[in-house]
């Protein structure tokens, strides 16, 4: 059999089980929270606890100068290849959530600056997420079934369709990770456009904190590095919150 009609085949059965009765309809709004709920939590806990065991000792600071150091230096030798790298990384982590490129994020803002930080990781969490929408797109997801929570995502199926509201994509982009979200609605051919739309209007937001918490741990601030955290951390509530209202009508 051909691999593009072991894709459409595949994609077929996917949509046939994303057309179940209520009782998916309610399975999916209930994973929906919960994985919004453990996302926010983990992602919060992880950062908190990282950024509290760092500021609190001066070895772990020290350390840190001493990379920085090193990377800006090898990076002023070779601009475009660290450049490339830390594009790649972010949109490695866009596509496996396991991964993330939170902790490159102070390097970067040492290296570049806050803006260019800002741009490298808004353009490589979009590749990441253009990535996983071509997987579902084409089908692909079968090659990933060990990776991606594919019972999930056929519950998060029976939520959305190629005509979902453009806000409550953008929503969705929000409140989940990248890698789901793109594997759902490249799945269900929902528009190109207004996909890589909904993901540039999601992604800036979460950039923007990632790289200024990133500047006040660079400069041991405590008390700027928490309200950055805060502030991520209910942006996601926020979103995660008004989507499962939406989705459980």
């Amino acid at each position: 059999m051909q691999p593009g009609s072991l894709a459409r085949e595949d994609a077929v059965q996917w949509g046939k089980g994303a057309a179940g009765p209520g009782a998916s309809a309610e399975a999916g709004a209930h994973e929906l929270k919960n994985d919004m709920m453990t996302r926010t939590t983990i992602i919060t806990a992880l950062v908190a606890v990282l950024a509290i065991i760092f500021l609190s000792s001066a070895g772990l600071q020290a350390g840190f100068s001493d990379a920085a150091d090193a990377v800006n230096a090898y990076i002023a030798a070779h601009e475009a290849t660290g450049v490339t790298a830390f594009i790649l990384f972010a949109a490695l982590s866009a596509i496996l959530s396991p991964f993330t490129s939170i902790p490159t994020v102070p390097f970067a803002v040492v290296v570049w600056g806050e803006e260019l930080a800002l741009l490298f990781l808004v353009i490589g969490w979009c590749i990441g997420g253009i990535i996983s929408y071509a997987i579902g797109h084409y089908g692909l997801h079968a090659i990933f079934q060990k990776i991606f929570r594919m019972k999930r995502i056929e519950a998060y199926r029976s939520k959305f369709s190629e005509h979902s509201e453009f806000i409550l994509v953008v929503l969705f982009r929000l409140a989940l990770p990248s890698e789901v979200t793109g594997l759902v609605l490249g799945s269900l051919r929902y528009d190109f456009l207004k996909y890589l739309a909904a993901t540039l209007i999601s992604e800036i937001p979460f950039a923007i904190v990632a790289v200024y918490a990133g500047g006040a741990f660079v400069l041991n601030s405590p008390l700027q590095l928490a309200l950055w955290i805060a502030g991520g951390s209910a942006m996601l509530i926020l979103a995660a919150a008004i989507l499962t209202k939406r989705i459980g009508k």
